[in-house]
C-alpha cells in the first residue's frame, strides 16, 4: 500500500530504530509498503522511518533495479571515500554536498530472517548508507561538513520564513 513520505520538519527519532524480533506478516506488509511507495514516488530506496514505522527495516533498488530487502542491517567494514551530491525525501527539492564511504560490507536479516551479508560500492553503497542513517535517527545533514551544514541550515530556514510568511497573509 503506498504510504505517505514522513518530510521535514516532523522531528527524527531520538532513540535507534528498533530491531525487528518477528517476522510475520506485519514485516511483509511493512516491506510491501515501502516498495510500493518507492515506486510511485521513483525513488531508489526508503527506510521504514520515511513512511512512519520506527522498526529497522530499509529496501533499496540495486543497479538492476531489483530490490534488496534488509531487516536489521549493520555496516561492519569500510573503505575510501566518495562525495556525492544527495537529496533525500525528507528534505524536499533540497540537496548537498557528503562525504562517504566508497566500499561497505553490510549484516541483515532478510525477510524469512535468515543471516545475510552484502559488499557493495559506489552508488549502491551510499543509498544503503543513506537508509541506515534513519535507522539511527539521522539524515544527510548529520553527515555534513560544518560549512556545508550551516548553508544547507540557513537554506531551510529561509524556506521556513518564507512559507510562513505565506500563511499568515492568508
Amino acid at each position: 500500500m503506498l504510504k505517505d513520505i514522513v518530510i521535514y520538519p516532523t522531528p527524527l527519532g531520538l532513540a535507534y530504530a528498533t530491531d525487528v524480533r518477528v517476522f510475520d506478516e506485519e514485516l511483509f506488509a511493512l516491506i510491501d509498503d515501502l516498495k510500493d511507495t518507492i515506486n510511485e514516488n521513483n525513488l531508489e530506496g526508503l527506510a521504514a522511518f520515511q513512511i512512519g514505522n520506527y522498526y529497522s527495516v530499509i529496501v533499496v533498488k540495486d543497479e538492476n533495479d531489483d530490490f534488496i530487502e534488509m531487516i536489521n542491517p549493520r555496516l561492519i567494514a569500510q573503505s575510501g571515500r566518495i562525495t556525492t551530491q544527495e537529496c533525500t525525501a525528507y528534505y524536499p527539492n533540497q540537496s548537498a554536498t557528503i562525504e562517504r564511504y566508497k566500499e561497505i560490507s553490510v549484516v541483515y536479516q532478510d525477510r524469512n530472517g535468515k543471516e545475510c551479508s552484502l559488499r557493495a560500492n559506489d552508488n549502491l553503497a551510499v543509498r544503503i548508507q543513506r537508509k541506515i542513517d534513519y535507522t539511527f535517527g539521522a539524515t544527510f545533514i548529520h553527515k555534513m561538513s560544518k560549512d556545508e551544514r550551516n548553508h544547507f541550515e540557513k537554506k531551510i530556514g529561509l524556506q521556513q520564513k518564507s512559507w510562513l510568511k505565506k500563511i499568515l497573509r492568508s
